[in-house]
């Protein structure tokens, strides 16, 4: 389809409906990444806590504020990355090239035939297709900056989980220590008076 009788921004406006729709599906996308977490996945901490602090755990609101907050940064670098490298302008301007060319799909070409435009095409969608590469590289990385980032998660809640169970462990320790103090105490006392006792003058 050629543009006839329309513009170029008049085509740029209309074509640009395909930014929303591509944003949203990101969104969605990302909306799920850390859908599969459970409350069940901090049960053996509550347990923990139940047991030797009497204390409940809110693990249902804990993974919710966690999914809330984990999916608000991807969300942000999303954005960032759509509005550092102008993806906006990009996929209209592609939507705008594949809908103007797409008449000479399957077509076979003669060089010495063809206008400059047309000779200059394949380098032009060459161009753009490098572009896309280049994004989609961008998004890989992102991917992997975001696996490393969800290891470090689940790492340092395995060190929270641990230190609090050391921190349980040294508690209950306190505790039988002064208990055995307590059974001691009177026998402290006692021979504290009798070495009292030995030092005082006797009576005269």
């Amino acid at each position: 389809m050629n543009f006839v009788g329309e513009d170029t921004e008049s085509a740029f406006r209309r074509h640009q409906a395909i930014v929303p729709q591509v944003k949203q599906a990101y969104e969605e996308v990302i909306g799920q990444i850390f859908a599969d977490l459970s409350p069940s996945d901090l049960d053996s901490c509550a347990a923990i806590l139940e047991e030797h602090e009497s204390s409940t755990l809110d693990t249902e609101q804990m993974v919710n504020t966690a999914q809330k907050v984990m999916t608000k940064i991807v969300n942000d670098v999303n954005q960032c990355f759509f509005a550092g490298n102008d993806v906006d302008t990009k996929l209209t301007t592609l939507e705008m090239l594949k809908e103007h060319f797409a008449s000479h799909k399957g077509k076979e070409w003669n060089f010495n035939s063809v206008s400059p435009e047309e000779l200059t095409r394949p380098l032009r969608m060459n161009s753009l297709d490098l572009s896309i590469r280049f994004m989609e590289r961008q998004l890989k990385t992102q991917e992997k900056e975001l696996e490393i980032a969800m290891a470090k998660s689940i790492e340092n809640r395995q060190r929270i989980q641990e230190v609090q169970a050391e921190r349980v462990k040294v508690g209950h320790l306190i505790k039988e220590r002064m208990a055995q103090y307590q059974e001691i105490k009177p026998q402290l006392t006692e021979i504290e008076r009798s070495m009292n006792n030995l030092h005082m003058p006797p009576k005269v």
